[in-house]
């Protein structure tokens, strides 16, 4: 943060520190689900990269891995969408009516009483708990999840990251959500009962 303020030779300087503290961790979480061992290198460059350009934004209350790794999650999409597959897996694109409909329901605005604000605060804290435990113990299909879920990519997106045919991307995709099920049936069960009001 010093050499985004001061500028002048202390960029390098940074460069190599984040270089030397963080290049390790962040490739091998890019190479469990980046196929290509050249391709995760080039993003966690890349990613460093775009950390010195967006240094003026860390808040420096927050923690500086969580908010590289999101850098370099996006770093990896676009890395993904410049050499993208042109394929497409028509099971997904049979869903996205109802993925809409379901959406069209969750945005239905209604104002939350104290009750369902300390019942909200329980599910977002009890996922937490459980997305923690899934990441920590089944990485590489918290990150399939991750990428569906936060970042929307398609089976054929996915199956470019991870080196996979579209068969055994669709296979392993279906494993990595029987996963997370059993990683966040203690989220699900709290969020979707019929006593919290859903």
């Amino acid at each position: 943060m010093r050499a985004c303020r001061d500028g002048g030779t202390a960029i390098g300087q940074a460069l190599r520190t984040l270089d030397r503290s963080y290049f390790a961790v962040l490739y091998r979480e890019c190479r469990r689900v980046v196929a290509d061992p050249e391709l995760a290198r080039d993003i966690v460059q890349e990613t460093f990269i775009r950390v010195w350009r967006r240094c003026a934004t860390f808040q420096s209350r927050s923690e500086l891995l969580p908010w590289i790794r999101a850098i370099m999650r996006n770093a990896a999409l676009d890395a993904l969408r410049v050499d993208r597959r042109e394929q497409s897996i028509d099971a997904d694109d049979a869903m996205k009516p109802e993925l809409e409909r379901r959406i069209a329901q969750l945005s239905v605005e209604r104002v939350p009483t104290a009750p369902d604000e300390a019942h909200a605060a329980d599910v977002a804290d009890c996922f937490a708990r459980c997305w923690e435990r899934f990441s920590r113990e089944a990485p590489a299909h918290a990150a399939v999840i991750a990428w569906i879920a936060e970042d929307g990519l398609d089976a054929a997106e996915i199956a470019a990251l991870i080196g996979r045919t579209p068969g055994a991307t669709r296979e392993f995709i279906s494993q990595c959500r029987k996963r997370a099920r059993v990683y966040l049936a203690e989220w699900y069960q709290l969020a979707f009962s019929v006593d919290a009001g859903s």
